[in-house]
């Protein structure tokens, strides 16, 4: 693997970081271009595809799947938008079994947008409707499954910083890779680690519209920060669902509106390396309306063996709150959890939240904060919180549809939040990744535990998104 530094004005200002005058006026200069082997040129990807992929005005069409080869590193560079569009000669079939082209990742992808410059993959604007309206399950483009996402089964290390994915879902073929079926929807990303030493980093990034889980890892070192999640799972499925040999942790992140729970963990009965997940300052908002499956949907469930710490979550107007699930319990010995913030506006709601309801071991913890429908409203600075959910047994149609954040929705907190300082710097992150440094281009940034309640810290510090 070769990686490349070019500074286009480098040879000139490499050796001033900044200018410094009389009036000490402070200039900034752009961080040099990186590259990874030989530049990508043309307008459609082919595989199998490696070196670099520059940032540009004009978008990347993907048209079949791209595999990026074993010892192989593809690089997304700030700027990167891939529409995926699928056979031109076939429009109709599109979303379906033979047609929903995804990249097979069997190195290394990275894909590193920036805050101003994201790197973008998704759909022709045509094809998504209206994500700001509400829109029934049925017929939403959001859970239609047009693309295949990141299949990074057989990948050493998977990076996505900035990056904005989406309408993902479609169904394999006949022909599905070991561990899938025909029939199967793809995840939007997956990770189910053939490589001892797989890793996967995923920072500040969107995610919106699956048809079943929008993440799936199994059996690698991970960590998820900063990220947001919307409309992931149509009838069914995760933001996050972390399987037997994970290890990391899930944090400043939000889930909105996704079908069961915002983050999952489950481990197997002995298991060479248990899953183990540290789940801090995470916010839920509207989760768990669209699952069939009695008992089933929330916000954070622990299951089968898995360990962990749980802290500083806010839970707000989800159909469970953080389950630790009895018929399939998680190692109760090696869990730790308190500090949860919820608020439900119904006592349906209420009557779920962090208690020992039917299906769950969960205990109240000394500082949790709880109460009767209606209190302690978190104060997002934006935000409806009035969708009525029906009943636990039975969501209502408007609560299963209130699976986004409109345009001027802002789940930060207001200075006046009662969530403030309601949470713990106890916890203490697995830092799994700690020691990943991709040469001149990417290092993990870390977010530690926080002492407010939630993704959104005072100081417009954790989630950026």
């Amino acid at each position: 693997m070769r990686f490349t530094t070019l500074g286009p004005a480098a040879a000139l200002l490499l050796g001033t970081a900044l200018l410094t005058s009389s009036c000490e006026d402070i200039i900034d200069i752009a961080a040099p271009v990186q590259t990874v082997g030989q530049a990508f040129s043309g307008d459609t990807l082919r595989s199998p595809l490696k070196g670099t992929i520059a940032g540009r005005t004009a978008p990347y069409y993907m048209v079949g799947d791209v595999t990026v080869n074993d010892g192989d590193t593809l690089l997304l560079q700030p700027g990167v938008k891939i529409l995926v569009i699928g056979k031109p000669k076939s429009p109709g079939t599109f979303g379906q079994a033979s047609n929903n082209p995804g990249f097979v990742v069997n190195g290394t992808l990275l894909s590193l947008g920036t805050k101003a410059a994201p790197v973008v993959m998704t759909i022709a604007d045509n094809l998504k409707g209206d994500p700001t309206q509400a829109q029934a399950v049925a017929t939403d483009p959001a859970f239609k499954g047009y693309w295949g996402g990141i299949n990074a089964d057989g990948a050493s290390l998977l990076v996505l910083r900035w990056t904005q994915l989406g309408y993902v879902g479609g169904p394999y073929g006949a022909n599905a890779p070991t561990g899938y079926a025909a029939g199967d929807p793809k995840y939007g990303v997956s990770m189910l680690a053939k490589k001892t030493t797989a890793m996967c980093v995923i920072e500040d990034s969107y995610f919106y519209g699956s048809v079943d889980d929008m993440m799936r890892l199994q059996s690698c070192k991970f960590s998820i920060m900063r990220s947001r999640f919307e409309k992931c799972g149509k009838t069914g499925g995760e933001g996050i669902n972390l399987k037997a040999g994970c290890v990391g942790d899930v944090a400043y992140n939000t889930f909105v509106g996704v079908a069961t729970n915002g983050s999952k963990v489950a481990s197997v009965a002995a298991a060479p390396v248990q899953a183990n997940v540290a789940t801090y300052n995470n916010t839920y908002l509207n989760c768990g309306y669209r699952q069939t499956k009695s008992g089933r949907g929330g916000s954070i469930n622990y299951e089968v063996q898995a360990a962990g710490q749980i802290y500083n979550n806010l839970i707000v107007n989800c159909r469970f709150g953080l389950r630790l699930r009895s018929d399939s319990p998680p190692d109760l010995t090696n869990i730790k959890y308190d500090n949860q913030y919820y608020y439900g506006n119904s006592s349906y709601q209420v009557a779920e939240f962090n208690a020992a309801t039917a299906g769950s071991v969960t205990a109240n913890q000394p500082h949790d904060t709880r109460g009767t429908a209606g209190a302690n409203d978190p104060k997002f600075v934006l935000a409806d919180l009035s969708t009525a959910a029906g009943t636990t047994a039975a969501p209502s149609a408007a609560m299963q549809q209130a699976n986004f954040l409109n345009p001027t929705s802002n789940l930060r907190l207001q200075g006046s939040s009662p969530a403030l300082s309601k949470g713990s710097t106890a916890c203490v992150p697995l830092n799994a990744v700690g020691g990943l440094s991709v040469r001149g281009l990417f290092t993990p940034t870390p977010s530690l535990p926080g002492p407010d309640a939630g993704a959104y810290q005072s100081g417009n510090v954790g989630n950026q998104q």
